[in-house]
């Protein structure tokens, strides 16, 4: 799977994020967001982020959301908070959400830090 990132200038959207596999995703100049593929069980569906600290200073709390579709229906959407990212480090987590079986790709985006 390729996404194609976007970049922000802190908070402020320059652009949004393309692909052509089931997620994308957005990242702002200093956090650098990545997705994995929509993955469905019986509970529902759910997609790997991880988000990089490129900044020079420890990210205490990233906040990612993100949208799930079937098709170009929307199923909801669900979020996470990603705590303690060190400069240089990864952070990673699943956003989850309960009943979209049928989920076959997602939107995510940086929704703020601090």
């Amino acid at each position: 799977m390729k996404s194609f990132s976007a970049v922000l200038a802190f908070g402020v959207a320059a652009c949004v994020a393309g692909v052509a596999a089931p997620a994308s995703a957005q990242s702002s100049a200093a956090l650098q967001l990545t997705t994995g593929k929509v993955i469905t069980d019986p509970a529902g569906a759910f997609i790997s982020v991880s988000v990089k600290n490129g900044t020079p200073a420890p990210i205490s709390e990233a906040y990612v959301a993100c949208e799930f579709f079937a098709g170009n229906r929307a199923l909801g959407k669900s979020s996470t908070t990603l705590f303690s990212i060190v400069p240089g480090v990864t952070g990673t987590d699943q956003v989850r959400l309960l009943g979209g079986t049928s989920a076959n790709r997602a939107t995510c985006s940086i929704t703020g830090h601090k």
